[in-house]
């Protein structure tokens, strides 16, 4: 029931578009790797479909996260004059001026994409475990050794060892400036709808798009992001409390703070309808997160090297 309850979600929100969107390699990855932006020629009232065919992977931060390796990637996205659809994203966008628009959308929290298989961040990947098992963890914290409590407070926590971590639905507020030159300045506020974690996210992300008149079929994005968490998001994922385990000196509370990404993406036209394409994404944590027991790493990153086909 665990695994059909967010199903059933997102089977809402696709219907709602009028699409259905199992497709997103995480959120966070797909536009970069299919290359949406502003700049695109974007025929209104059509739906848009692509498929990325080659190798990457994306790393997961925890524990025992086990890293998805990239091989199909699908690509799924509507513009109409209002309404628009974008790899997981479901949105109301009432243009202001030319240049600035305002948008009223929905997405999955990609927050939990760390702690679930079946979230779409992973589900078009091969069911396959690329990660090398780590035989230098510490004993599972449900046996009692003799240690003292700031020894077991120092302990890390596979995360195998949590109790299930929800998936969540945010919606809000979102604000676009299309400037000149092909950049982009996005910033949006969005709040969990489904009280999973009854609580707020933001982001403040600019990108820069390059065409070059000497090299025409050959397009670069570039784009850092500053990704905000509330605390009881931050809390909600990566804190640990009794329902984790009940040795209180492992318990740790996260506050907010802010993820920072950054992301280059380059695609090559081979014809009208296959590019090659290659992307790396770097998201540093914010110590707020990375000093959770359950996480490894400072960072998670993506890449993929393959072709996209456009159809």
């Amino acid at each position: 029931m665990k695994i059909l309850t967010p199903i059933l979600l997102l089977l809402c929100v696709t219907l709602t578009a009028k699409a259905t969107d199992l497709s997103q390699v995480a959120a966070i990855e797909s536009s970069s790797l299919h290359n949406h932006s502003h700049a695109d020629l974007v025929e209104l009232g059509q739906w848009n479909f692509a498929i990325g065919l080659g190798y990457g992977r994306r790393t997961n931060p925890l524990y025992e996260g086990k890293d998805t390796p990239l091989y199909l990637i699908p690509s799924i996205s509507y513009y109409d004059e209002h309404l628009f659809f974008d790899d997981g994203v479901l949105g109301y966008s009432i243009e202001i001026t030319p240049q600035l628009s305002i948008s009223a959308i929905t997405q999955l929290n990609t927050h939990a994409a760390n702690f679930s298989r079946w979230h779409p961040s992973n589900f078009f990947v091969a069911q396959t475990n690329s990660a090398v098992t780590d035989n230098k963890f510490l004993p599972s914290l449900d046996v009692i050794y003799p240690q003292t409590d700031e020894e077991v407070s120092e302990q890390p926590i596979n995360v195998s060892e949590l109790a299930d971590r929800e998936w969540a639905l945010d919606a809000g507020v979102q604000l676009n400036y299309f400037g000149h030159s092909d950049w982009m300045l996005q910033v949006n506020l969005l709040h969990d709808i489904l009280n999973v974690y009854n609580g707020f996210n933001g982001q403040l992300k600019l990108e820069k798009a390059w065409r070059f008149s000497s090299l025409p079929p050959l397009s670069i994005k570039l784009s850092g992001t500053l990704d905000w968490h509330s605390q009881k998001l931050a809390n909600y994922y990566y804190g640990i409390g009794e329902r984790d385990t009940q040795l209180t000196a492992s318990h740790f509370t996260a506050d907010s703070g802010i993820n920072r990404t950054l992301c280059i993406s380059a695609n090559y036209h081979l014809s009208s309808n296959w590019r090659a394409a290659v992307s790396y994404r770097l998201t540093t944590l914010d110590s707020s997160i990375k000093q959770s027991p359950m996480v490894r790493d400072d960072h998670s990153d993506t890449f993929f090297v393959g072709t996209t086909y456009d159809f």
